[in-house]
């Protein structure tokens, strides 16, 4: 009965359309890039925005490796920028602590 149960939530999880998926990760890449660019704007009128901005561009470059994970061909490319996205994010923690202190 056990197993019944496990190949009906296994298939249900098979039905998406893998397509819909990718086109559903560009666009909400698309749109933390967008909210990226209006949060840099903001930081180059007012410092306050700073942190801000290099978070979200943290997170699109997160959205970009995840965008090409299964790539083998971009493997290098993504290990690059998941590297680069957590060093953004570090250089942004050491920035809001020295701007509290």
């Amino acid at each position: 009965m056990k197993q019944k149960n496990n190949v009906k939530k296994e298939s249900k999880y098979k039905e998406f359309d893998l397509n819909k998926l990718r086109k559903v990760e560009l666009i909400i890449a698309v749109c933390i890039g967008i909210i990226f660019l209006v949060l840099l704007g903001f930081a180059t009128t007012n410092i306050v925005f700073i942190p801000a901005a290099m978070i979200s561009f943290a997170l699109f470059l997160f959205c970009i490796c995840y965008y090409y994970l299964e790539d083998e061909s971009k493997k290098t490319m993504v290990y690059v920028l998941f590297g680069l996205g957590v060093l953004l994010i570090v250089i942004e923690v050491i920035y809001t602590l020295v701007k509290i202190y």
